[in-house]
């Protein structure tokens, strides 16, 4: 009777922390975000949008790196509240060429070199020495952001108690659609889970291809620190929250 006893207790609890995670915990969210959502007021005007820099980091981008200051430069964004600064880790291709050629056509690019390659973080550090915006955008050479990613990133920081914005980043399958391969189940389950943790307080992590930082509460990174996990703990540690916006979008095209 007691081994009976025991076993049953122990299904029961296996059986609780089998459905928590995937049904109980999502509900819980549910309902909190929706009584205690703590989002505030957006950015409506584009007087209230803070100067962006917008930081790209590259390593040996030469397929890419002409494509992506095009989609940069497309986005919906005051021109005049916008810079792009492209960090060079060291590219041995044409990437330092191809971005010095943007620049002379926009005075808005810089390209920002490291002689020597040292890394995503190192780089990002010496992205934002260089950056003079209030906001500063994160992203890859191969993520193509949709035409208003940036505002969707920025427009919280209206919110003072809000540090960082991350977004979603979804992939390509090299078919027609786009996406797909991020229409699954998990990834959407994924992204409600973000989203609903942020509306009730904060998400923690983000992703290095979309996200957004208010710039004076950027730390500088440890060569081997991950950035887009790293930086937000910091910002969450110092009492500010994290949002997740999923209309705030970037593509990929899955590896």
């Amino acid at each position: 009777m007691l081994v009976m006893t025991i076993a049953t207790y122990i299904f029961w609890i296996c059986l609780f922390l089998l459905v928590y995670p995937y049904l109980i915990y999502p509900l819980i969210l549910k309902l909190l975000a929706r009584f205690f959502s703590a989002n505030g007021k957006l950015a409506e005007s584009r007087e209230d949008w803070p100067a962006v820099s917008f930081i790209i980091s590259a390593f040996n981008e030469e397929q890419v790196i002409g494509e992506k200051l095009e989609n940069t430069l497309a986005l919906d964004y005051p021109a005049d509240k916008l810079e792009i600064i492209v960090i060079s880790d060291a590219s041995d291709d044409r990437t330092d060429e191809i971005v010095r050629a943007w620049s002379e056509k926009d005075s808005r690019i810089r390209l920002v070199r490291q002689e020597e390659r040292r890394g995503k973080s190192a780089g990002l550090n010496h992205g934002v020495q260089a950056a003079r915006g209030e906001a500063i955008v994160f992203s890859d050479a191969n993520a193509m952001y949709k035409r208003d990613a940036i505002y969707e990133l920025v427009k919280y920081f209206v919110n003072p108690e809000i540090g960082y914005v991350m977004g979603a980043a979804l992939y390509n399958d090299g078919g027609d659609n786009e996406a797909t391969e991020s229409e699954g189940l998990y990834w959407r389950f994924e992204l409600f889970l973000k989203e609903m943790e942020s509306k009730f307080y904060s998400v923690v992590g983000g992703d290095g291809a979309i996200y957004a930082i208010r710039r004076n509460l950027f730390w500088t990174l440890k060569d081997d620190d991950i950035n887009d996990f790293v930086n937000p703990l910091q910002i969450v540690a110092k009492g500010y929250r994290g949002i997740f916006n999923p209309r705030a979008i970037c593509y990929e095209d899955a590896a």
